[in-house]
């Protein structure tokens, strides 16, 4: 009985939704590009979140391409290979974690003309994942430090993008 109580304790899945917004002094198409660009993800994310992302396809961000991102989640070394699985151009892009360290992943980026105004791009990022329940990663953090440190992250990718492309020291990549 007691073991039967335990296990259905233990089954208790760990969900959440991090969203962060931002408006960019830069237009539509060039936040898209550089935003959604898989070489880019470990220049914006924090180093002791990501060490390396990589496309594993040809195309890059194209439905059904895959990439490949590196790094500390939950306290281990992991990899997690991410699958677009909807793009709009200029407008939104989906991607799906295929095989890693989460339950489930999804990040949906949205862009949009920032308050109407030509040349600023407003951008909405919204991550769902589910942590596991078991297994090495469920015992390194809890479910509210996975949601905070994965919030840091994405908060200071959007102002490293931010601040790169306002300042134009991006190439046409």
């Amino acid at each position: 009985m007691y073991l039967n109580s335990y296990l259905v304790l233990n089954s208790i899945e760990i969900m959440a939704t991090i969203q962060y917004e931002i408006d960019i002094n830069a237009p539509v198409d060039k936040v898209f590009e550089y935003y959604t660009n898989p070489d880019n993800i470990k220049q914006a994310w924090p180093q002791d979140i990501v060490k390396e992302s990589e496309s594993l396809s040809g195309s890059k961000n194209e439905e059904g391409s895959e990439m490949k991102v590196t790094g500390e989640y939950m306290g281990k070394r992991d990899e997690m290979i991410l699958e677009v699985t909807e793009k709009e151009q200029n407008k939104r892009l989906v991607t799906q974690q295929k095989e890693g360290p989460f339950k489930s992943w999804t990040s949906r980026q949205e862009f949009n003309q920032g308050n109407g105004q030509q040349g600023t791009t407003h951008i909405r990022h919204v991550i769902d994942f589910e942590l596991p329940t078991t297994g090495k990663i469920a015992n390194f953090l809890s479910g509210d430090q996975a949601k905070n440190k994965i919030q840091q992250g994405l908060q200071q990718a959007a102002q490293t993008v931010k601040q790169k492309l306002e300042s134009n020291s991006v190439s046409n990549a």
